[in-house]
């Protein structure tokens, strides 16, 4: 299966915002988030608008062949502009298991040399291990992990460098 990304133009966000539901759905499970009365589980659009207003913020669509997969939401982090995040990142349950995640991190990063960092919520293991494989996949053991605290919320990190 060939991944690719395409960056998000605002013609598209109304795609992301629809996908952003499924996204909150899936880490309601580790932040104990209910649907809203009327059964979704909805969040401030607003949230995204740095990604169309801000160059430090990059919004791509994840694809597997012509597939829509997902997306990524990258960003210089606000505490260390040196340092590109991922904000959010998101494979549709279909595509899990088979490598889009992990070669959409290749894509990503040859797009973005530098310093990273992945931040993952301590309760979230299944991402955890994800992430830890495929950043071993491409930066081997090159990597430094650690707990610390973002915002409010405990989480691991994996920093590393990646050179183009």
């Amino acid at each position: 299966m060939e991944v690719s990304l395409r960056q998000i133009g605002s013609d598209s966000r109304h795609i992301l915002e629809n996908l952003f539901h499924y996204y909150i759905y899936d880490m309601s499970e580790f932040m104990g988030w209910n649907p809203d009365e009327s059964g979704s589980y909805s969040f401030k659009s607003a949230t995204l608008e740095p990604y169309w207003k801000d160059i430090n913020s990059v919004p791509y669509f994840l694809y597997a062949d012509n597939e829509l997969a997902g997306f990524a939401l990258i960003r210089k982090y606000p505490d260390d502009l040196e340092v590109f995040d991922i904000e959010q990142f998101f494979v549709l349950r279909k595509f899990k298991g088979k490598g889009i995640g992990k070669n959409a991190l290749m894509a990503i990063l040859a797009n973005h040399p530098g310093k990273w960092q992945i931040r993952i919520l301590k309760e979230n293991e299944a991402a955890l291990k994800f992430w830890l494989s495929a950043t071993r996949n491409v930066v081997g053991n090159c990597y430094q992990f650690s707990l610390d605290i973002d915002v409010d919320l405990e989480m691991h990190f994996i920093r590393f460098e990646k050179v183009s």
